[in-house]
C-alpha cells in the first residue's frame, strides 16, 4: 500500500513537472496548428511574404462589434482567428474590435463619417423575443500603418445572393482582403500602366470605374502611338517606361508602325492586357434583327505569333445571363427576363491568381480563342460551360427567335448533339 501510495506521488510530481517544462519551453518555443480540413486559418505564401516586410506597428481597427444576426458573429469570428494569424505570423500588428454605434448621442454624426470615408453600412434583419428589426452592419476594418490609412471591405456584395451566402463568400475572400490593404500600406505605387489610346478604343467613361480601382495600386496614364511614324525611336522608349498597356475594345485598325512597336515592347518583356471584342452589331431598320460581322483590327499575325487566334464566331452558352425585354406600352411597361444564350456567365476552373476570388463574368457576344503550341507558356483563365456551342460569322439574330429558343431549353433541356463544343475558351 506504501508502495503505491509513493509510486502515485512520484506520478503525479513527473506530470506536474512536464506540465511546467512545457510551459517554460512555450514561452521561448511558440507553434500554431491549424486542425481545420480546409486549412483555412494557415496563411498562403503570399500573405506571409507581405507580413513579413512590415517593420513598422501596422493597427487594424474592425468594425464588427455590436448586436448583429449569426451569420456576422460568424464572420466576427473568423475575422478574429484571421487577425490572430497575421498577429502570431509578425507581432507588429495589432488589432482591435470596435462598436461604432455603441454611443447613441453620437451615432448619427458617426454614420455620417462613416459615409463620407466610404464606408458604407449593411442593412441586416435582426430577431429578437419574437420582434423583427433592422439594424445597421459596417462590415470594414481600417488599418494604420507609418500615418497612412487604409479601408478593407470585409463584406463582398453580390447580386441574388442571400445574407448567409454572402457571409460565406465573405469569409473565402478574408485573407485576401487583410493582405491586399496591408499591402497598399507596406508597398506604395511604383509601377507604371499605360492606357493605349488612338485606335477607337472604349470612352473614359466606360471604364473609368476600372482604372479607378487600378490607381490604387499604380500611376496610369494615357498613350498614344500616333507619334510612331514620326518619332519611332523616342515613343519606343516611352513605351517601354511603362510596365503594363492595356488596350480596351479597340475598333480601328492598327497600321504596321504601331504593331511593330507593340511587338517590341512586348518582346522586351513588357505586359499587356487586350480587351477585344471580335464583333460589329449592325441593327437592321426594317427587321430590327442584328447581324454579327467580324471586326478586323489587323492584328491577327501580332496574336498568331504569341501562339494566340481569335476565331471570327460567336459562342452561344446555356450557361448564360438572362436579357431584360420590356413589354406594353411606353407608360405601362413591364420589364422581364429571359433567357439569351449570347451572354456567357463564366466562372473560373483553375486557382491562377488573375482569376482568383472572381465571381461569374459575364461576356456579350464572345469569340472563343484558340492556343497554338509554341514555346509560349499560355494558361486559359475563363471558359464558356461544357454544354456551349459557337457559331460563325456572319450571323443573323432573330431576337424573337433567340428568345422562343432559350425557354425551350429552360424548360425542356439543351441538345446534347448541338451543345456539344465543350468549354471553350474566352479568355487566356
Amino acid at each position: 500500500m506504501l508502495k503505491n501510495n509513493i509510486q502515485h506521488i512520484k506520478n503525479l510530481l513527473f506530470l506536474v513537472i512536464g506540465i511546467i517544462l512545457l510551459n517554460i519551453a512555450g514561452s521561448y518555443f511558440y507553434k500554431r496548428f491549424d486542425l481545420t480540413q480546409d486549412k483555412r486559418y494557415t496563411l498562403s505564401e503570399a500573405a506571409k511574404k507581405t507580413v513579413e516586410t512590415i517593420d513598422a506597428p501596422l493597427i487594424v481597427d474592425v468594425f464588427l462589434e455590436g448586436n448583429f444576426p449569426p451569420e456576422f458573429k460568424r464572420l466576427q469570428t473568423e475575422t478574429k482567428q484571421l487577425l490572430e494569424e497575421f498577429s502570431a505570423s509578425n507581432s507588429k500588428i495589432r488589432y482591435e474590435f470596435i462598436n461604432p454605434l455603441e454611443n447613441e448621442e453620437n451615432a448619427d454624426a458617426i454614420r455620417e463619417q462613416f459615409v463620407q470615408f466610404g464606408l458604407m453600412p449593411a442593412q441586416v434583419e435582426v430577431k429578437q423575443n419574437g420582434k423583427v428589426s433592422t439594424e445597421q452592419v459596417y462590415p470594414w476594418a481600417l488599418a494604420y500603418y507609418n500615418g497612412k490609412t487604409v479601408k478593407i471591405p470585409l463584406l463582398k456584395n453580390q447580386l441574388g445572393t442571400t445574407s448567409e451566402e454572402r457571409v460565406s463568400n465573405s469569409i473565402q475572400n478574408l485573407e485576401y482582403a487583410f493582405a491586399d490593404g496591408f499591402n497598399k500600406l507596406v508597398h506604395p505605387k511604383k509601377r507604371k500602366v499605360a492606357v493605349i489610346k488612338g485606335n477607337g478604343e472604349l470612352e473614359d467613361k466606360f471604364v473609368a470605374d476600372f482604372f479607378k480601382t487600378l490607381q490604387e495600386y499604380y500611376f496610369i496614364a494615357p498613350f498614344t502611338l500616333d507619334s510612331i511614324s514620326v518619332t519611332p525611336k523616342r515613343t519606343l522608349e516611352q513605351l517601354k517606361s511603362f510596365d503594363l498597356i492595356v488596350v480596351a475594345d479597340p475598333s480601328e485598325a492598327f497600321n504596321d508602325s504601331e504593331k511593330y512597336a507593340l511587338d517590341q515592347y512586348t518582346m522586351n518583356g513588357g505586359a499587356s492586357l487586350w480587351l477585344l471584342n471580335s464583333i460589329d452589331m449592325k441593327v437592321d431598320s426594317l427587321s430590327e434583327n442584328s447581324f454579327a460581322f467580324p471586326r478586323n483590327i489587323n492584328m491577327t499575325d501580332f496574336f498568331f505569333k504569341y501562339g494566340l487566334r481569335i476565331n471570327p464566331n460567336v459562342v452561344k452558352d446555356v450557361y448564360s445571363a438572362p436579357i431584360m425585354l420590356a413589354s406594353g406600352n411606353d407608360r405601362d411597361a413591364q420589364y422581364n427576363r429571359y433567357p439569351w444564350l449570347y451572354s456567357p456567365l463564366s466562372a473560373s476552373g483553375n486557382n491562377h491568381p488573375i482569376v482568383t476570388n472572381i465571381e461569374a463574368v459575364k461576356f456579350d457576344y464572345a469569340s472563343s480563342i484558340d492556343t497554338l503550341p509554341n514555346n509560349l507558356k499560355k494558361t486559359i483563365l475563363l471558359s464558356s460551360s461544357p454544354i456551349s456551342k459557337s457559331i460563325g460569322m456572319p450571323l443573323e439574330i432573330d431576337i424573337n427567335k433567340e428568345v422562343t429558343n432559350g425557354l425551350k431549353i429552360v424548360n425542356e433541356g439543351p441538345d446534347p448533339t448541338e451543345f456539344n463544343s465543350g468549354e471553350l475558351p474566352l479568355a487566356v
